[in-house]
């Protein structure tokens, strides 16, 4: 479950990460009557769950009453990757002097929270770790062991920080680690964390995803009311999975079975340097039927060029999952390339399926190697996977 910045924020708080005087906004007078409040200059954001709102104009400054009121009309109301804006942050905007990142994820890969940070931040962290990885210092955590602040303290001086600003980041970095466990968070990540120009740290931005499965765990989540809009997810809602819309300008989508996968494949597509568009959950139980209309979805996603299809047969079946594949194919062409790694359970008769339609597919290779195949199909060329 992806929380909203606003909710992400309040749990922070919660928590004791510092974050920027805000208030949440429905409609324009709200949002000047949060500014006047502030008393200061803010930036208004809109509360969507899609990357990208910067270049979309859906993120604004203002520095008086009227000006805010003329940044809420025009933020409000708009559409993001097929989801509305019914909400704003309005929130004090803050004297950056360096922007840090600092995040926690499950490394589904190793079977363990890796905590990451480096000395800079903001939104060019994605091409960072393509350019300059060994600029995101990584540490993992051992859910069974206690996390020593001197650990934290070497972590923070790795990526280059000393004296006095080592010992603050410790402080807040074990306070994402704590809303990571507390939470049974998938992601906690600040990006970025702003140091000001009087030397606070303060949570700029956040997000925050809940394992699904976790979740009757956390009423505090399930009871908050949330508007839909997103004709996107309300679709998903009615075939029983989940959609997530992730960069405006991104080019592959992502379907997966379990938010934990979708987020390394995520992840194994911006490696190649390719931006995700969206990605959708499977969950359990998926049907024929259901996996045909999930294809029909993420085919209406923009910009869409090519899928990547990655599960594991346990709950759900390799077969039917690929007869789904074949029944979508068969309504007619697509510009749509799909690559498929697939495994588990009648693995070798959904194989001879997506043979038969001439789908790519990685039997028994890793997610990388099926990324780095699915930008070879999109880019028109013939690869045998061994030299992947």
């Amino acid at each position: 479950m992806y929380l909203f910045e606003f909710e992400a924020k309040r749990v922070f708080s919660e928590y004791g990460i510092p974050i920027a005087q805000n208030g949440l906004a429905s409609n324009p007078k709200a949002a000047r009557a949060i500014y006047e409040k502030i008393g200061k200059p803010v930036m208004l954001k809109a509360q969507v769950m899609a990357g990208g709102r910067g270049k979309a104009g859906l993120i604004l400054s203002a520095d008086d009453a009227d000006l805010v009121e003329q940044a809420a009309v025009m933020i409000l109301g708009k559409e993001h990757h097929g989801e509305k804006v019914f909400s704003i942050l309005v929130e004090e905007q803050i004297a950056i002097a360096q922007e840090v990142y600092a995040s926690i994820t499950m490394d589904f890969a190793v079977g363990k929270p890796v905590m990451m940070v480096s000395t800079q931040g903001g939104v060019e962290i994605e091409s960072l770790a393509l350019t300059n990885p060994e600029k995101i210092v990584r540490a993992y955590l051992d859910p069974c062991q206690e996390v020593f602040s001197h650990k934290l303290r070497e972590l923070w001086s790795t990526a280059g920080f000393q004296g006095k600003q080592v010992v603050e980041l410790e402080v807040i970095l074990k306070k994402l680690v704590r809303v990571f466990y507390e939470t049974d968070a998938i992601t906690a990540e600040i990006n970025p964390l702003v140091i000001t120009d009087d030397g606070k740290l303060i949570a700029a931005d956040a997000k925050l995803i809940i394992d699904d499965e976790a979740l009757f765990r956390h009423q505090e989540f399930l009871n908050v009311s949330r508007v839909v809009d997103n004709q996107f997810e309300q679709r998903a809602k009615e075939i029983n999975v989940t959609y997530v819309g992730l960069d405006a300008e991104g080019e592959i989508g992502i379907i997966a079975g379990g938010a934990g996968l979708s987020m390394a494949t995520m992840d194994a597509v911006y490696a190649i340097g390719a931006k995700p568009a969206a990605f959708i959950d499977l969950g359990g139980g998926i049907s024929r039927e259901r996996m045909k209309e999930t294809l029909c979805l993420m085919a209406k996603t923009p910009n869409l060029q090519g899928v990547i299809i990655n599960v594991f047969g346990g709950i759900n079946n390799c077969l039917t999952m690929a007869l789904g594949l074949a029944d979508f194919l068969d309504e007619g062409p697509t510009n749509i390339k799909f690559v498929v790694k697939m495994r588990g359970h009648e693995q070798e008769e959904g194989w001879s399926i997506l043979e038969r339609y001439r789908i790519p597919t990685v039997k028994f290779g890793t997610t990388d190697i099926a990324i780095r195949l699915l930008r070879h199909v999109l880019n028109g060329e013939v690869v045998s996977q061994c030299a992947l």
